[in-house]
């Protein structure tokens, strides 16, 4: 308790050792104190679930959001590190939607560019897909953390590689034939 009487203090949210990543544990030999969630060669792997409507469904303006292919790559990824069973299929879906969101808001960026009019004064502004794009990168990118943190801590091998998070710039560039 502080000086002035209130509750202040305690535990602050990160601090400590880091947790080693399960195959790091295993590298070194410690299985005695590691926590094995989810073993491979224990469960058959689960089917890709087809995903929520939601992700298929066109745009206002026809265009399809790769929503639908964004949340299978990441369900193969999972499925690949033998963490499929272990993250929540609404995250999944979370992470698939947000990221298509962000392409999309770039590809009108690439469309419309960075400016727009203002509706009554006529001036130039910021087009507003710049703020959206921004917030749905940030979303996407603090969903992935925590889908990324699940495995390097419950996979028991190596997490490193192919990373569909990297192929978010490719799907931007390839769009643009």
């Amino acid at each position: 308790m502080a000086k002035d009487g209130t509750r202040r203090g305690g535990a602050r949210i990160g601090a400590g050792r880091k947790k080693k990543p399960l195959a790091d544990k295993i590298a070194e030999g410690k299985t005695s104190n590691a926590k094995v969630l989810y073993r491979p060669d224990a469960f058959d792997y689960m089917d890709t679930p087809p995903p929520k409507e939601y992700l298929t469904v066109p745009q206002k303006d026809g265009s399809q959001l790769y929503a639908e292919e964004i949340y299978n790559e990441t369900w193969d990824w999972l499925k690949a590190h033998g963490c499929d069973g272990l993250v929540a299929k609404q995250l999944i879906e979370n992470y698939a939607q947000v990221s298509a969101r962000h392409i999309y808001c770039e590809e009108k960026l690439t469309q419309y560019g960075m400016l727009a009019q203002h509706p009554t004064t006529g001036e130039p502004i910021s087009s507003p897909y710049v703020k959206m794009s921004l917030d749905y990168m940030k979303q996407a990118n603090q969903i992935w953390y925590q889908i990324f943190n699940i495995v390097k801590e419950n996979c028991s091998t190596g997490y490193e590689g192919s990373n569909p998070q990297n192929d978010l710039m490719e799907k931007l560039l390839r769009r643009h034939k």
